[in-house]
């Protein structure tokens, strides 16, 4: 493989040289047959799948009895927000079923539970640690919001929504609130929807992954923005529900997005075990 340098000289390009993966056009057709396939995957193998979600809801209530007992309660939306975030990356092992049901591979319940480990692990450790510095950036964010209309003491959750929805002051604050965390989890959704499947799928780095998932993203604004916001009402709706339903609406939809990855970028063969 060669390229041009700004002379217009050909150069060769280094060994180890990887080309960011190119990104299809979806349609509808494949964001149902994703969800199908997915609750395929579920139903196929439930245990994994129960173990997955169960842990994630675990995780999802020590996080909200965290921020509770701190007095955080007025920083409880973009916690939430910050949880969603790290979707992707807890599906990980359920990517890992998907894939090897897809390549007619028998389970491995060490290498599915450790799947972050996957191509040295590197690399998705580094994705993983985008997204815990993302979440504490955004809430850094939504502490300096807070501070800046209501001062830097925290506010009980009722007398936070009454200061919200009863005066302007409040509804500036939700606004540019909200403004800035779909800004926010814009961004990060767009890096990272796409990029923890393909590291789990190629030998990559993170950022040829992270530059794939987004022009995916880019590629696809309408039916990924409909991807994005039905994850977002399925998993608010599961946390609202206590979380439980967690157990079932995460490896149900971590099983979909691999199925939409695999939709999405252009594949060059099935990958060895």
């Amino acid at each position: 493989m060669v390229a041009l340098n700004e002379g217009g000289h050909i150069l060769p390009l280094p060994a180890d040289y990887v080309p960011v993966p190119v990104a299809r056009t979806l349609t509808n057709q494949d964001l149902q047959a994703a969800l199908a396939d997915g609750w395929d995957d579920f139903r196929a193998e439930p245990a994994y799948g129960l173990v997955f979600g169960g842990i994630y809801a675990l995780l999802g209530l020590g996080g909200l009895a965290a921020v509770t007992l701190l007095g955080w309660t007025h920083l409880l939306f973009p916690a939430v927000t910050g949880f969603l975030l790290f979707g992707p990356f807890a599906a990980l092992g359920l990517y890992d079923i998907s894939r090897r049901r897809s390549l007619d591979l028998p389970l491995d319940g060490a290498r599915v539970f450790f799947a972050f480990r996957r191509h040295g692990g590197s690399q998705i450790g580094l994705l993983g640690l985008f997204l815990v510095f993302s979440t504490i950036a955004w809430m850094k964010i939504a502490t300096l919001i807070y501070a800046l209309f209501f001062g830097p003491a925290p506010m009980e959750l009722s007398q936070l929504w009454s200061a919200v929805t009863g005066s302007v002051q409040g509804m500036q604050f939700a606004a540019i609130g909200i403004l800035a965390g779909g800004v926010i989890a814009t961004t990060i959704f767009a890096l990272s929807v796409f990029a923890a499947p393909m590291l789990l799928d190629r030998d990559i780095d993170v950022v040829t992954a992270m530059i794939a998932s987004q022009r995916a993203v880019r590629a696809n604004p309408h039916l990924m923005l409909a991807w994005g916001a039905m994850v977002s009402v399925v998993i608010g709706v599961s946390i609202v529900g206590g979380l439980l339903a967690l157990i079932v609406t995460l490896p149900w939809l971590g099983h979909a997005t691999w199925h939409l990855y695999r939709r999405a970028i252009v594949q060059d063969g099935d990958r060895a075990a």
